[in-house]
């Protein structure tokens, strides 16, 4: 597995834990007001988080995805 695609399933990870409702609240907002933004219009700084995780990961774990 790559990294840029990792980094893509740790974001839609993310995405499955808001719609599921199981996120933090941040500064109280309700979660219906959570906007979650899509890879392409993440930042390049908010993407090169999600590759620092997912290659610290890849260091650590032998990662497989299943479809």
């Amino acid at each position: 597995m790559d990294i840029e695609q990792l980094a893509q399933t740790l974001h839609e990870a993310g995405r499955q834990a808001v719609l599921a409702n199981k996120v933090v609240k941040k500064d109280g907002a309700p979660l219906g007001q959570i906007k979650f933004l899509e890879w392409n219009d993440l930042t390049e700084d908010a993407k090169d988080g999600r590759r620092i995780q997912a290659r610290y990961l890849l260091s650590k774990f032998i990662i497989v995805i299943r479809e």
